[in-house]
């Protein structure tokens, strides 16, 4: 069976680009050209990316009369943070405030900062724009000369233009985030390194793995894959001299450990923010086993997406199956195994990392796009599988050209839809952040403190101090934000009163964040100052979803004047104890939490305990406290006990459900003092003031720990079903404890 020509090797004579210059010299010695013609399949693709970029840049102008915006708040972050880097605040969100690391990417913000020396703060964020354009344009000519590198011109051209018409990669690269330069970058180094991996001398490619690390977490899980496949070449290559380049090999991952370092001698905390802030791990899920699930869950779900099986807008029908063959071809190539399990070892690495993110499918994918132009270029590969398997050389053009011509029909339908998005999503970023951020710059006075949910546009706009309520940017916010309202109103409480929030711009309904529910705290006043009620249609959150206030979610967005007068209120019991109150637990405060070893024991895997606050009027006062929703038990250590005499131990718990339900053993707990029982505690339920069964109302009862129980200062209460392991369970709200002798 003879095989002819296919899309991989149409191209089958050498490429001028890459003739070998020492056949013209007589003596064989190369001959240095002074001037070489621009390759014009080369000048073509990059043309390309320049118009499409430039189309969805128009059609978000089309949408924000005549303006670019946009279509993220997280822009105005990195535009922030790059001012106050103009200003030689570096790290600082505003000035005066600590140094946190809000922005994702260290590098980007950077660039931005040395950009704003020059640059007027109005015209930054078209500056952003037009370097992530002009990264784009590099990204689609280096895909060219890597698939060129890996098959033929031929190839990389096709991957090139591809890369060209990927939309949500145009949506990215002209966001005004840092998709452009990482995905840059991430070609960059992959096309250096498939360069000198024959040679075993890598000279560039730790050089450009550096920039990458600090512009991207998933970019150093690539450099990893890379520095792992480098090492794999120096040993079995050149042993001799594996040392030396190893210390240069290092340079990326030392480069990722600076980061840290500063990060930690700066903010006093080695995370990013915005990784904790958006982490399953973060996440009060309960079980290891719950956060895999989720993990896997968000991975399956990317690859569905990415590969078109469960949606075909983002590269194309069937690229996950062609992106195996073009891996599988790789590998099989002559000498480039290595570069194959480089990249499938890159790219596996950068799916699993991004999916430890909740925010994964946010954004319209933002943290997976860098990569997507080495995915098409494997699907591209992959398609030269194809048509080399074929059984004769028509046959295998007919498919290569076929196979081609659906990714890019798709491409050339998508495309469009992507920049409609984007202008979409921009003109909802308009009416939302940005005009209240207006509003607020307006109508507030110069010395406000402004609490919000999202902190770019308002910082960016507003010239008013800002309280991060998600945790990017104000420190110690970004785990309580996601515990719950119970933990979030106890950060707040404990805010020294200079750096309490004066004002709150919060969304009244929001299902990401629990800000609405503060209104149940009190700490909003009886009417908002204003609220804009949103007139943008809800939208089509794309294929990976969009974030509420893009996609028409949030509706309503309040300003409120803050309201500090019951903070506190919940301190003590709503009713008198016997002796003296030597301890407090009090529930959902995370940091009392934490000093108190407490936890909660739950009878079923995926119930949920996140914190919640509540507001009740009891014996003419207003009461606010934080609690947790509790389905089996709770423990936590007393502190300061006075041995050998007992311990009343009261509590503030809603044990009442709906006269609907027949648990009879809700409302009652075994008790354990250092893990010996000392009886069955049943809650109150009467409440002075509240008609018997009604819901949603706490109540005080006390139980007493024998003084023989008391052996030490400390002393480890569980409470917990009477009949472990079998329902039914008890099921209450808790909200404080005291210790009182």
């Amino acid at each position: 069976m003879t095989r002819g020509p296919t899309i991989a090797d149409a191209d089958a004579e050498r490429d001028p680009a890459r003739h070998d210059v020492a056949a013209d010299h007589p003596h064989g010695e190369p001959v240095q050209p002074h001037w070489r013609r621009p390759d014009p399949g080369l000048v073509g693709v990059a043309l390309l990316a320049l118009v499409a970029a430039g189309a969805v840049l128009v059609v978000n102008a089309a949408h924000n009369q005549g303006r670019i915006v946009p279509p993220l708040d997280d822009v105005y972050i990195h535009l922030q943070y790059a001012r106050q880097i103009g200003l030689g605040e570096f790290l600082r969100y505003q000035e005066g405030a600590p140094r946190t690391t809000g922005a994702s990417s260290l590098l980007y913000v950077l660039l931005l900062g040395a950009a704003s020396v020059v640059v007027p703060s109005g015209l930054l964020l078209y500056a952003a724009v037009a370097f992530g354009v002009v990264c784009f344009v590099a990204t689609v000519v280096l895909v060219a000369l890597l698939g060129r590198e890996l098959a033929s011109r031929t190839t990389g051209l096709v991957a090139a233009g591809l890369t060209a018409l990927c939309g949500p990669l145009l949506w990215g690269v002209t966001s005004g985030m840092e998709v452009g330069l990482a995905a840059a970058l991430a070609a960059a180094t992959l096309y250096a390194f498939v360069r000198e991996q024959p040679t075993a001398r890598f000279r560039l490619t730790p050089l450009l793995a550096v920039p990458l690390v600090l512009t991207r977490p998933e970019g150093l899980v690539l450099v990893v894959a890379i520095v792992v496949g480098a090492a794999v070449t120096l040993y079995r290559r050149r042993p001799a001299g594996i040392v030396g380049d190893a210390v240069l090999l290092a340079l990326p991952l030392l480069a990722a450990l600076a980061q840290t370092l500063l990060y930690r001698l700066l903010t006093g905390s080695a995370e990013n923010s915005g990784v904790t802030a958006k982490s399953w791990f973060s996440r009060p899920l309960g079980s290891p086993l719950e956060v895999a699930d989720r993990i896997a869950d968000t991975a399956r779900t990317l690859l569905e997406l990415i590969g078109g099986v469960s949606s075909v807008q983002v590269a194309g029908p069937g690229v996950a199956l062609l992106a195996a063959l073009g891996l599988a071809w790789l590998a099989f190539a002559a000498g480039r195994r290595v570069v194959a399990g480089v990249v499938a070892l890159g790219l596996a690495g950068v799916l699993l990392a991004v999916s430890t993110l909740q925010t994964a499918l946010w954004h319209d994918g933002r943290y997976l796009q860098p990569f997507l132009p080495v995915v098409l270029l494997l699907a591209v590969l992959g398609v030269c599988a194809v048509a080399r398997a074929a059984r004769d050389a028509r046959t295998g053009r007919v498919l290569g050209v076929g196979l081609v011509g659906v990714l890019t029909a798709f491409a050339l339908v998508s495309t469009p839809t992507w920049a409609l998005r984007q202008g979409e999503q921009a003109a909802g970023i308009r009416e939302s952040a940005v005009s209240v951020a207006q509003w607020i710059r307006g109508n507030t006075p110069p010395d406000a403190v402004v609490a919000v949910n999202d902190v770019g546009a308002v910082a960016w706009f507003s010239d008013r101090r800002v309280v991060d309520l998600v945790g990017l940017t104000t420190p110690g916010f970004a785990r309580p934000a996601l515990d719950g309202s119970g933990a979030l109103y106890e950060v707040l409480a404990h805010l020294p009163p200079e750096q309490r929030p004066t004002h709150f711009s919060i969304f009244d309904e929001t299902a990401l964040l629990p800000v609405g529910e503060l209104q149940g705290a009190q700490l909003l006043g009886d009417e908002p100052l204003t609220s804009f009620d949103l007139k943008s249609p809800v939208r089509d959150g794309g294929p990976f979803g969009g974030i509420c206030q893009t996609a028409g979610g949030c509706s309503v967005i309040s300003v409120w004047r803050a309201d500090w007068s019951h903070v506190g209120s919940g301190d003590l019991p709503d009713y008198a104890v016997p002796g003296r109150i030597v301890d407090r637990v009090n529930v959902g405060d995370l940091a009392d939490e934490a000093a108190h070893g407490y936890g909660v024991d739950r009878a079923l895997v995926g119930v949920s305990d996140r914190s919640e606050v509540r507001t009740q009027r009891e014996t003419g006062r207003v009461v606010v406290d934080s609690g947790r929703h509790v389905v089996g038990g709770e423990h936590f250590v007393l502190r300061g006990l006075t041995p050998g005499r007992p311990v009343t131990l009261t509590g503030r718990v809603d044990a009442r459900e709906p006269v609907r339900d027949r648990n009879t053993s809700a409302g009652v707990v075994s008790v354990a003092a250092d893990g010996r029982g000392v009886g069955d505690w049943e809650f109150g339920t009467v409440v002075p003031g509240f008609p018997p069964g009604s819901e949603h109302a706490w109540a005080q009862s006390s139980f007493t720990i024998p003084a023989e129980a008391v052996t030490a200062p400390e002393l480890t209460v569980t409470l917990g079903p009477q009949r472990p392991f079998l329902a039914p369970y008890p099921d209450y709200r808790s909200f404080s404890y005291w210790a009182s002798q």
